[in-house]
């Protein structure tokens, strides 16, 4: 079980943050498939599972990925919570 972090904002629950997450990334990109999962696999506190449409480009989907790190990073010094956020090309379909 972690300690209480100091830095984690008065009674911000994970669902909620995760969800402001979401949305940002609907902002961002509101044709995308956006997963978002509490699975721990090591250190993290959440995932989320970034599609955007096809159409996208490869570096559309990497300057796409660098916001939501960045945003990601953010919330980790704001809250605590450490989302790792993954932007995977969609398989064109051919």
């Amino acid at each position: 079980m972690r300690a209480p972090n100091p830095a984690q904002q008065a009674n911000q629950s994970i669902d909620h943050i995760l969800t402001e997450f979401a949305l940002f990334v609907k902002e961002l990109c509101p044709e995308a498939s956006v997963e978002v999962t509490k699975t721990m696999y090591e250190d993290e506190d959440a995932n989320i599972l970034v599609r955007p449409p096809v159409a996208w480009t490869a570096e559309a989907c990497d300057s796409l990925e660098e916001r939501l790190s960045e945003r990601s990073v953010d919330v980790l010094l704001q809250t605590g919570y450490h989302i790792l956020v993954g932007v995977f090309e969609t398989a064109s379909k051919d």
